[in-house]
């Protein structure tokens, strides 16, 4: 009986603390639904882009919530009733395709950002919160592709381009960003 009182307890306190380290990086937007080509006027407007580990929430301005998780591929989702959904990126905005729908996702200069970050200076992403994948993304967000990418040891060094400017991006083997270094030569 002590012992699942103290699980039981341990559970509770890991419920109250999880959701402060869980929360995911939001974003201000303009979302664009289209179902079969027709856009949804109830569904299209403002909305929220939530981005947290490779999963990604879209909430809508009629209040439902697209949530997906990453699959198997870069760019491949599925949603929460299990639909393959893939993304493409035009521009700073971020495409979502399901069979009989998209939702494109537009981010401007003056979206508010509720995570540390925006679109000029890069160095936010240093030490920062974006892993692996996240980091192309957020990168592609503020408007830099990627160019080329080595990696030995279980470090990559990548190269993205934007802005007039190249940016050499140093990633350590937990696939965190230790440093963003202007370069030459794109």
């Amino acid at each position: 009986m002590k012992t699942l009182l103290v699980i039981s307890s341990s559970l509770l306190l890991l419920g109250a603390v999880m959701p402060q380290s869980l929360r995911a990086d939001s974003a201000d937007a303009n979302c664009e639904v289209r179902k079969d080509g027709d856009k949804q006027g109830g569904k299209s407007g403002p909305c929220t882009f939530g981005q947290r580990q490779g999963y990604v929430d879209i909430d809508l301005r009629n209040g439902d919530t697209i949530s997906l998780s990453p699959a198997s591929e870069a760019n491949h989702y599925r949603d929460q009733k299990g639909n393959k959904v893939v993304r493409t990126m035009q521009g700073q905005s971020q495409v979502y395709k399901w069979p009989n729908k998209t939702i494109t996702v537009h981010f401007s200069g003056g979206a508010s950002t509720h995570s540390s970050g925006g679109s000029g200076n890069l160095q936010d992403m240093v030490n920062g919160r974006w892993v692996g994948g996240e980091v192309e993304d957020e990168l592609a967000r503020r408007g830099y592709k990627s160019v080329s990418e080595q990696a030995a040891g279980g470090y990559v060094t990548s190269i993205y381009k934007g802005h007039g400017k190249c940016m050499i991006v140093n990633l350590d083997t937990d696939k965190r960003v230790t440093s963003i270094d202007e370069g030459s030569g794109c």
